[in-house]
């Protein structure tokens, strides 16, 4: 038998395998979807979710979102690398206060960055005229959207 896909191999050739072979050949396809795991919609349920539970204080002056956040490269690695450290400190069994501090130095400072009106990813955004519309004016607290389903997560 060759290292070819099974869908390579003829009629002929697959009724000459022995069982062994078969079993293989099933192994190596349940494996290869077993494997797959889809990151893109585990990190976008954790962004959905995390921002049912953040509460941003300040007014419009002081806080900015675009609903297009998903077009921001700085923002995705932002809640990709916050989203990473926070699997990594709910699976951390013997650091019963991993969560505490990602609290606080993790999401503090990103968030800190990530809402900035003068300085932040979306000081161009405005609420009315979209994304980086390239004014200064008031956007949105957190206006958060899914973005189209061929929308894909940077690796």
């Amino acid at each position: 038998m060759t290292d070819g896909d099974v869908t390579d191999l003829t009629d002929d050739e697959l009724a000459e395998l022995t069982d062994e072979q078969r079993d293989a050949l099933n192994d190596e396809d349940s494996d290869e979807n077993e494997d797959f795991v889809d990151i893109r919609e585990q990190f976008l349920d954790w962004v959905i979710e995390h921002f049912n539970i953040v509460e941003v204080t300040g007014s419009k002056d002081r806080v900015r979102w675009c609903d297009r956040w998903y077009d921001h490269p700085e923002v995705v690695a932002r809640l990709y690398a916050l989203w990473s450290a926070r699997v990594q400190a709910d699976q951390d069994a013997n650091d019963l206060g991993a969560v505490s501090s990602w609290w606080i130095n993790n999401w503090d400072r990103h968030a800190a960055v990530l809402f900035d009106p003068q300085t932040g990813p979306f000081r161009y955004c405005d609420r009315t005229r979209g994304h980086l519309a390239d004014r200064k004016d008031i956007g949105p607290i957190v206006a958060l959207s899914v973005p189209p389903a061929e929308w894909q997560l940077p690796r």
